[in-house]
């Protein structure tokens, strides 16, 4: 439409002009009257003012043609720039972003620039409550410890790299190393890794997908294979690390050398989810029913800045007759607007959770099974939103130990089928500590049920025992090969992690801002002052 503006301009002034030139070169010279004039001095005399007319013209031409130019050039950068401002200056006729969930809910300027909050700040960083043994973790001697992240996404992985940072041996943690194991061939993620990796190359390397990128996960193990190493597999959406959680893992995995498998306990996962919901760690969060912000664009992190849920939207729940209710509206809602909160009902009354999605799925299991109910927790995004949101406010009160439940399981009886080399890490952990050593307080052993791979320790040499891995990984080495080898797949429930969200739930999650807030709160709690964090993305609409 502009362009069009700027061609209608310009035509209606040229041709002004042209008319008033025009007018002016017919008219007769002033004084001078045709009658009884000479011919040949009126020749000359129109002969000069027709060249005169021309080179005039010439000229006039120029500066028109400049002064339409600088014009048009004005207006498209004035134009553009408007049109790249309109979400931040008029909400309702904003722009949706082009990808669910890539906008910002921080104060980023009009060129998408910002400081973060934490940089500004002088002293401390206050520090979680560690569940450590007397005298703190202690490395185990003789043991390599490697990170093996499944990388595709930049945006998770950006915060990532703060908690990859924390538990370098470096920095006072147990990672000698870390691999991203690609698993994308989008160029803009693929870019942003090579640009990481060159910065901590010391600690950081890329193993090429080959084969396997773009494709199945079965092929990336292949090369996960040498003795004395433990490999902790992350998944690149895992948006929180307990402190804790790999010290806890590696000494779990050396003090129970039976089990396949040790994962951390997982917030957002069906399995463990509903564990923590039983032991209290699951709040009352239901999704902010207003259709546009509320609040201001900021840096925040923690739920208790934010209202609490109005009770005039609590929708009319007939608790006593779940099987009459029409439950899939509330388990899985409408996304009301891109950037919005999540909202605590009450802290005072347990049985408001019950008001939620995750309570509903779990009440409405009772009619429908479990399995439908661990299916319903890993396609709804409101559920996955919620257990966040839950982990959130129990990081607020210092309290992941609400996440701790199971007990210590024994599998001396049934050593035959452990490899030696577990065996001998075990005794010397053990011969060190003059008994048993930290790790394996708490475990839940998930029966030969299928459980989510993201945040995983096992030996080298039990996955090359294992080799070739199935293509769906996950049910080959949570349930296939432990059931093969008569070894369980255990959960330390005292390693504590984050996931952002499991396939169906991405575009819903990523219309909620638990991303600014898991950033957030890596900014405040965990990258150095060197290493501050910021959006890659635009200011959502209406902030």
């Amino acid at each position: 439409m502009g362009e069009s503006q700027v061609s209608v301009s310009s035509v209606r002034h040229s041709s002004e002009w042209d008319a008033e030139r025009t007018e002016f070169h017919h008219a007769p010279p002033r004084g001078v009257k045709f009658a009884g004039l000479d011919h040949e001095w009126w020749l000359r005399h129109v002969n000069h003012y027709l060249l005169r007319r021309r080179f005039d013209l010439k000229r006039v031409i120029l500066v028109v043609v400049a002064v339409v130019c600088v014009f048009m050039l004005v207006f498209e950068i004035t134009h553009h720039e408007l049109y790249r401002l309109a979400p931040f200056q008029n909400p309702g006729a904003a722009e949706q972003p082009s990808v669910p969930g890539q906008c910002t809910t921080w104060p980023v300027d009009a060129k998408g620039s910002y400081t973060p909050v934490q940089s500004q700040r002088n002293g401390t960083t206050p520090a979680l409550k560690s569940y450590a043994p007397k005298g703190g973790w202690k490395k185990p001697a003789g043991i390599k410890i490697v990170a093996l992240v499944f990388y595709g996404r930049k945006r998770t992985v950006d915060f990532l790299d703060c908690y990859l940072q924390q538990n370098l041996v470096a920095n006072g943690g147990y990672v000698d190393e870390i691999r991203f194991m690609v698993h994308t061939n989008k160029e803009e993620d693929l870019e942003y890794l090579k640009d990481l990796v060159s910065k901590r190359a010391e600690d950081y390397q890329i193993v090429d997908g080959g084969a396997c990128e773009g494709s199945s996960y079965g092929c990336i193990w292949d090369s996960v294979v040498e003795d004395d190493t433990i490999y902790i597999k992350i998944d690149d959406d895992i948006v929180f690390i307990h402190p804790d959680t790999i010290p806890q893992l590696v000494h779990t995995r050396i003090a129970t050398p039976h089990p396949f498998a040790v994962s951390a306990n997982l917030v957002n996962s069906p399995l463990t989810g509903y564990e923590h919901l039983h032991y209290g760690a699951i709040h009352a969060f239901r999704p902010d029913p207003s259709d546009k912000p509320s609040h201001a664009a900021a840096e925040s992190w923690r739920p208790s800045e934010k209202q609490r849920f109005p009770a005039s939207a609590m929708p009319d729940l007939n608790m006593s007759d779940v099987r009459g209710m029409s439950l899939d509206g509330e388990i899985f809602p409408e996304r009301p607007y891109f950037g919005h909160p999540f909202l605590l009902v009450s802290e005072d009354d347990p049985y408001d959770v019950f008001k939620t999605p995750m309570g509903l799925n779990y009440l409405r299991g009772g009619e429908r099974g479990i399995e439908a109910t661990y299916e319903a927790a890993w396609r709804s995004w409101a559920i996955a939103a919620q257990q966040q949101y839950s982990l959130l406010k129990n990081l607020e009160d210092d309290a992941v130990d609400r996440y701790f439940f199971g007990s210590p399981l024994d599998f001396s009886a049934t050593l035959s089928n452990v490899s030696a080399v577990a065996l001998k890490h075990a005794a010397a952990a053990a011969a060190q500590k003059g008994g048993p050593g930290p790790g394996a307080e708490q475990l839940y052993d998930t029966m030969y049920k299928r459980y989510n791979l993201n945040f995983v320790a096992l030996w080298g040499h039990d996955v090359k025992a294992a080799l070739p891995v199935a293509e769906d990984d996950e049910q080959d080495l949570t349930v296939t090969v432990p059931m093969r080898t008569r070894r369980p797949f255990v959960i330390d429930t005292r390693a504590v992690v984050g996931h952002l969200s499991f396939y169906p739930q991405h575009d819903g999650v990523r219309e909620t801002d638990l991303l600014d807030r898991w950033r957030a709160f890596a900014n405040e709690m965990v990258c150095a002052a060197h290493n501050q964090k910021v959006p890659f993305d635009r200011r959502c609409p209406g902030f």
